[in-house]
């Protein structure tokens, strides 16, 4: 084994005496430096895209939703507040009530949807970080917190004590009976716009927040009545935690929902982009690679002659083509890992000193160094340098 790394080492650091043999391993070196450096620049690019919407959606979505299988609503009773209460892992719940209502403002008309909360739910889910016109709602009062596509779309002006502006909600009556009296089907309820919030996606176009108890009034719904229930955990290993505990302790009546399954789409969309982007990114690398396949066999040809000296010396033909595989591969992983140092380099500059900037704002565009990544890069390297090379040194009969 120690000829076979010598000569390997030796052919690996000396110069062909043929400059276009020299100039052909430079360019296939860089090439794969090249490849490696944009494998680990993108992969880290979309990994702080698909973090950046993570976070959005934190301002929309709780860590863990409670929702009914049967039915749009269930009792907040006594037994569920000590279940809830019973998980110290909780940070804190809030009670929800969500449904469909029709606004009507200044003969302005829009089908949204209501989301009564009550007053922990600021603390579940930080929405009041996001208004940036008027101030957030008292869950007490009838008041509201719109949209800010809601809000433009119907022209909305936040309510003050020297411009009073208020909304009209209306939702049809629940029951069976027949109502032959049309201005009879229907609850409604008027509430104060005194603020504007601004989300991303589409959010921020339908939903109106409102207290829980203006919520219930609207719907004509008993007090223990809600749709939903809420809830913020501290760290990723409390939420499985906590979801795994309801899950047991609630039984089947409920389904316990975490991010990512209250939001499948988005979560499928992500991973199939993050997916077709390393697949992308993998055909430019197994290009680059290649070019070392043709590298290595003109290197062999190069060596013709040292070849059948080393055959001369004792070595077998598979301990030459050990040689040439170990060069193959040892050349690529230098260039490889030179550009992935490169790639992490550019991406901590990023991070540290920001000189990419998504287009038309002023925020840095998201990066993220994830060990997963660099592993990613480097066994891709290391298996698609072998194959490569594999295939070059099979020529050596």
């Amino acid at each position: 084994m120690k000829p076979i790394l010598f000569f390997s080492k030796r052919y690996l650091f000396s110069k062909s005496n043929n400059n276009a043999i020299n100039s052909i391993v430079f360019i296939a070196s860089l090439g794969v430096f090249f490849a490696s450096m944009a494998f680990i620049i993108v992969l880290s690019g979309f990994s702080g895209i698909r973090t950046f919407n993570l976070n959005l959606l934190k301002l929309t979505d709780p860590d863990i939703k409670i929702l009914p299988v049967k039915g749009k609503y269930f009792d907040f009773d006594n037994h569920l507040k000590e279940k809830l209460a019973g998980i110290r892992e909780i940070n804190a719940y809030a009670k929800v009530l969500e449904d469909r209502v029709f606004i009507d403002y200044h003969n302005k008309q829009k089908v949204a949807k209501i989301k009564g909360v009550d007053s922990s739910f600021f603390r579940v889910i930080p929405l009041d970080t996001t208004i940036f016109i008027g101030n957030s709602i008292d869950t007490k009062l009838n008041e509201a917190l719109i949209g800010v596509g809601l809000a433009n779309e119907l022209s909305i002006i936040i309510s003050s004590p020297e411009n009073p502006e208020v909304i009209k909600l209306i939702v049809p009556k629940t029951g069976k009976k027949y109502i032959t009296d049309p201005s009879k089907a229907f609850n409604e309820k008027y509430v104060f716009p005194v603020g504007i919030y601004q989300t991303s996606g589409d959010h921020d176009k339908f939903y109106i927040y409102t207290g829980l108890n203006t919520a219930r009034e609207l719907l004509g719904l008993k007090k223990p009545k809600v749709s939903q229930i809420e809830i913020k955990v501290d760290t990723v290993t409390n939420l499985n935690l906590v979801r795994h505990k309801l899950r047991q302790d609630l039984g089947k009546q409920f389904k316990v929902l975490n991010r990512e399954e209250q939001n499948p789409l988005i979560f499928k969309m992500l991973n199939t982009e993050n997916l077709m982007t390393y697949f992308i990114l993998l055909l430019i690398l197994i290009l680059a690679l290649f070019n070392i396949t043709g590298t290595v066999i003109m290197i062999i040809l190069d060596k013709t002659e040292n070849i059948k000296t080393l055959k001369v010396l004792g070595l077998k033909n598979s301990d030459v083509r050990k040689i040439f595989l170990y060069q193959g591969v040892s050349m690529t992983l230098i260039s490889g890992i030179a550009g992935l140092i490169s790639g992490l380099i550019l991406i901590f500059i990023q991070l540290k000193f920001p000189f990419l900037y998504i287009p038309q704002t002023q925020m840095a565009y998201p990066v993220e160094i994830h060990f997963s990544n660099i592993l990613a890069v480097l066994f891709t390297l290391l298996f698609l340098s072998f194959i490569s090379t594999l295939i070059a040194v099979k020529r050596i009969k």
